[in-house]
């Protein structure tokens, strides 16, 4: 086994895959459902060696109100199928089961996903891989930690026990990339109004400089700062539920900027004391071996978005994951803006919620 989630199968040149696939249940009997599920996938020819993660209970977020609670839980195997065959199986299953699929985060008596299979890094039609919002999903995240958490994110090359870890520090945050800044200020704004998230909204270019006579007026220090990250494309202002609120924008004296790293730093040290954060653009990230990646001010993930429309939906991988990149991100296509706004909404959501064990092991099916 190599270290990116290949097996080779020696001399006939057959390529088995580690694949993680998840669970979900929040409608009638949900442990049965979730047991019938996983037994269903262990019997599949195709699937060698399935370990299940512990049962876990999880908040419902998003979608209808008045939903129950899920179950959740994932299941890590070996595989010679692609990820597309995986997925006409558990689609099959969740039919047998009894899976209807009305609209986005309703209610289902059964849920199956690929979250991961191999190094495979792409979209078709009805998939993509890794799936594109698990990265945000700690009832995703921990589930796997039981029997995956060596796995690693073949985007990134983060293990899934980092990822976890690192979703649970800091503040539940996002820095949204790709994308037209206007959509990216809309999404915040949006989400400052309908969910109370506290957003940053780019400034797309510098203030001119004030003359004095002939000469450029003196620039104060947090000025410097300022004019420096506007250069940058990564000044801000900060909206509230109530719209923008110009007294809190970068080099406000009323805010803490003593930390290191210029505005970033003011902005989410002002934001450090009131939940989930947003921006409309990437502030620095740390270097990767540095404690600073669990400060607030860092976003927990970047958020790599694109509009579609019904004959361009499942970008080209390349559009969405640049090689080289290695920050966790979140992929969210846009093609209904409503729909995006409550599901950035969830992600922050997400990246909180209660995971209770409700097992004491994967023997639940």
């Amino acid at each position: 086994m190599d270290g990116e989630g290949f097996v080779n199968a020696g001399e006939i040149g057959i390529v088995k895959s580690q694949c993680l696939i998840s669970f979900g249940s929040n409608l009638g009997d949900r442990h049965a459902l979730i047991a019938d599920a996983a037994q269903a996938v262990d019997s599949l020819p195709m699937v060698n060696g399935l370990q299940a993660s512990r049962l876990f209970e999880t908040p419902p977020i998003g979608g209808p109100s008045g939903q129950e609670p899920f179950l959740n839980a994932v299941a890590a195997f070996d595989t010679e199928a692609s990820a597309r065959e995986i997925l006409a199986c558990l689609q099959t299953i969740e039919e047998d089961l009894g899976r209807q699929r009305r609209q986005r985060w309703d209610a289902r008596a059964i849920d199956l996903d690929v979250v991961l299979h191999g190094e495979l890094v792409g979209g078709g039609t009805g998939l993509i891989v890794p799936h594109p919002r698990y990265t945000a999903r700690q009832f995703v995240l921990r589930p796997a930690c039981d029997v995956a958490a060596h796995y690693r994110d073949p985007r990134f090359g983060w293990t899934l026990e980092r990822l976890a870890n690192h979703i649970d520090q800091g503040t539940p945050s996002l820095a949204l990339v790709g994308g037209d800044q206007a959509i990216r200020e809309e999404l915040c704004s949006r989400l400052a109004t309908q969910f109370g998230v506290t957003t940053f909204a780019a400034k797309p270019l510098a203030e001119r400089m004030k003359v004095v006579g002939n000469a450029p007026a003196r620039v104060s220090h947090g000025r410097q700062q300022s004019l420096r990250a506007e250069g940058s494309g990564q000044a801000a202002d900060v909206r509230q539920v109530a719209g923008q609120n110009p007294s809190s924008a970068v080099g406000d004296p009323e805010v803490d900027d003593s930390s290191a790293g210029g505005p970033e730093s003011v902005i989410c040290g002002h934001k450090a004391a009131r939940g989930p954060w947003v921006s409309a653009f990437l502030p620095p990230l740390p270097d990767l071996a540095s404690a600073e990646t669990d400060a607030v001010v860092v976003p927990r993930l970047v958020a790599r978005m694109q509009s579609t429309t019904s004959q361009t939906r499942w970008p080209a991988p390349h559009q969405m994951w640049p090689a080289g990149w290695r920050w966790p991100e979140y992929r969210l296509e846009i093609d209904d803006i409503d729909w995006a706004v409550s599901e950035l909404a969830s992600a922050l959501s997400s990246m909180r919620c209660p995971v209770e064990p409700v097992t004491a092991d994967g023997a639940w099916w």
